[in-house]
């Protein structure tokens, strides 16, 4: 009976966990976990491509729609369009340059600057010119016996933040620009873009408007400097005061 009891004793002995000590590891199966199918693989990766590619036409759509809008809003090029058409219809002109041009505008200033000319073309992109809102560009095409006579381009942007025009640092030195430089070297020379571009038969016009203030002095002093190319190359520079104070200081007769 005490051997018997002894035994069990023993037993209980040999399965009691002393305390602090770790439980000895189950034995091995022989068992591998898993591994993630190749077929689970190959549609993850399928995912990826497939939101990659959608990501990559979404940012195309974005970009060509921002490129039409810089387009439909580049008045320089639909004038230079236009400007190839002077000696036919203003119906085969508008053709061309892939626009419809307009009898009238928006804006009643415009119509009274265009009083001479039965067709015009604008942007439909506002700016503010001394408290008034008008185009960022106007295209004004002369027209005589229903032939395109000239095309008249006017940067109004230029003028959002001062009537004078592009402010500069000091005087632009018309003798800079020499005779046969084309209008890409001209406006690299004068730092900036005409404010008119005018268009006939036989030659173009650039005119820039600018102001500076004058070292000596302190007063703001506005320039218009134009020049005339023939065949894309400059033939004559002039440059004149622009007198602006003067509409200050007098009203009209």
């Amino acid at each position: 009976m005490d051997d018997n009891k002894a035994k069990v004793s023993l037993n209980k002995d040999d399965i009691t966990q002393t305390p602090g000590t770790t439980p000895a590891p189950a034995p091995a199966t022989g068992v591998t976990p898993a591994a993630p199918s190749k077929q689970k693989r190959h549609v993850s990766i399928k995912a990826i491509g497939l939101v990659i590619l959608i990501a990559a036409v979404i940012g195309l759509a974005i970009f060509g729609v921002l490129k039409l809008m810089q387009w439909r809003n580049n008045g320089a090029r639909f004038a230079e369009a236009l400007s190839e058409q002077i000696g036919v219809s203003p119906e085969t002109a508008q053709k061309y340059a892939h626009i419809t041009l307009q009898n009238a505008s928006e804006f009643a200033c415009v119509n009274q600057a265009a009083e001479q000319y039965k067709y015009l073309y604008e942007s439909q992109r506002t700016v503010t010119v001394s408290g008034v809102k008008i185009p960022q560009w106007v295209i004004y095409v002369g027209e005589k016996n229903d032939t395109v006579t000239d095309i008249q381009y006017y940067d109004y942007a230029q003028l959002q933040k001062y009537g004078s025009g592009v402010k500069t640092n000091a005087h632009v030195d018309a003798s800079g620009i020499i005779n046969g430089m084309d209008p890409a070297a001209v406006q690299t020379y004068v730092g900036f873009k005409p404010l008119r571009i005018v268009y006939t038969n036989k030659s173009m016009e650039e005119s820039y408007k600018y102001y500076y203030k004058d070292a000596n002095t302190g007063n703001t002093v506005s320039y218009i400097l134009h020049v005339t190319y023939e065949d894309n190359l400059a033939v004559n520079v002039t440059e004149e005061e622009n007198q602006f104070i003067l509409n200050v200081l007098m009203l009209p007769q």
